[in-house]
């Protein structure tokens, strides 16, 4: 695993450390705010909609 992967999961491992489901979306929530970091509000939009096409496996979003 990628250094900043281990230090993102123990963070939410000691914010959460009896719920791993919180665990999860805590995770994501940092990775999410790690990749779009110094993006305008519309690459952020367009950031997250690429991610929903992927999750939806569509182009209608």
């Amino acid at each position: 695993m990628p250094k900043a992967k281990d230090e993102l999961l123990e963070k939410v491992k000691r914010d959460f450390p009896c719920d791993p489901a919180l665990q999860e979306v805590h995770y994501a929530r940092l990775k999410i705010h790690e990749q779009t970091k110094g993006m305008s509000d519309q690459e952020y939009v367009e950031f997250i909609r690429m991610k929903a096409k992927k999750v939806m496996g569509r182009d209608s979003i």
